[in-house]
């Protein structure tokens, strides 16, 4: 029977959903895969827990997020907040993504690497910022970087590209990668809304955040895109070569304009080969009835695959909320376990 060894970094919503899922499947993982996965270590933004012989899930699935739930269970089992090395078999990143530096993800999995340890990235910032640099790292230690969670939380894009379309030429991939802006353009033509009043009614039911401004001027799905276009079609591109444009202009005259014509507006992340380089963008398009995506509501997302040779794959739906993005990484995590 294996042993992994995991720390946690950061311990926000998506991080306690990540302790949560693995306290309660902890005996189905360890009977299906043979492996005990024992959390080591959890880092919040003003310290860690640390215990070499594995945290008491039992308690910290029950604390709150953030420093003061690892501080409570530090209190409660006599331990001091201490920031050891990271070290261990797989480091799990859930801090916020920081589009600007990348930090302080990228910090903790250039540590993690080089500790010989895998990487399970929920969190985008870092791997927008150097991905390509970090997968050579990876490679040059023996280990592996998994980003599902990055790259649509639960919808599995990343999966589709690397396992489901091996060996096929990958011509475009197009998705509908931000659960937020799908949600304000399904109310705005469901609900012949303004758009102004779609984002409050997103706002009111805790799907769009107070500052929107990542979600509806389409900068999460650019990040989203890269990083599927650097892994899937091995480019080398940052966020500066992504054509980007929001939802924030778009009017209920356009929206009726898309249903005379059996149409829906989309924002639509574009990855495809032009000529003899590729072509990134983000922007609202009128979709068509004969494009599955047109199916894409609320705040669930799609992906459309375009290849030589498998043609057309498409994949529609996973939960826009923390729970799904920790199951993503549970499921990265569990991929690593099963390619050893």
């Amino acid at each position: 029977m294996k042993q992994k060894r995991i720390i946690v970094t950061g311990y926000g919503t998506v991080g306690k959903e990540f302790i949560e899922l693995l306290y309660r499947k902890k005996e189905l993982f360890l009977k299906q895969y043979h492996t005990e996965l024992m959390v080591t270590g959890v880092v919040g933004s003003v310290g860690m827990v640390y215990e070499s012989e594995g945290l008491d899930l039992s308690i910290l699935h029950q604390l709150p997020t953030g420093s003061i739930g690892i501080s409570q269970y530090a209190s409660m089992k006599d331990l001091v907040l201490e920031s050891p090395a990271i070290k261990g078999d797989i480091l799990v990143e859930c801090t916020p993504t920081n589009i600007e530096t990348g930090e302080p993800a990228l910090s903790y999995i250039k540590k993690a690497l080089e500790a010989n340890m895998d990487i399970v990235s929920v969190s985008k910032g870092a791997l927008v910022h150097c991905l390509p640099e970090l997968l050579a790292i990876a490679k040059g230690k023996g280990c592996h970087i998994k980003y599902s969670g990055a790259t649509a939380a639960a919808l599995p894009t990343l999966d589709i590209g690397e396992f489901s379309l091996a060996g096929s030429t990958i011509q475009s991939i197009k998705g509908i990668l931000n659960g937020t802006s799908n949600f304000i353009l399904t109310s705005m033509s469901e609900g012949n809304l303004t758009f102004e009043k779609a984002l409050q009614l997103a706002q009111e039911n805790g799907i769009a955040e107070k500052n929107p401004e990542l979600d509806i001027k389409g900068l999460d799905s650019a990040c989203k895109i890269l990083l599927l276009a650097n892994g899937l079609l091995h480019t080398n591109l940052t966020l500066e070569d992504v054509d980007i444009d929001g939802i924030d202009k778009i009017t209920k005259a356009d929206i009726q304009r898309a249903k005379i014509n059996s149409c829906e507006w989309k924002l639509i992340a574009t990855a495809k080969k032009q000529r003899d380089k590729f072509i990134l963008q983000v922007k609202p398009e009128m979709i068509p009835p004969e494009n599955p995506l047109i199916h894409v509501k609320g705040t669930n997302k799609g992906i459309l695959f375009e290849t030589e040779e498998m043609g057309a794959i498409c994949c529609v739906g996973g939960a826009s909320h923390p729970r799904g993005a920790a199951a993503a990484a549970m499921k990265d995590m569990i991929n690593l376990i099963r390619q050893e």
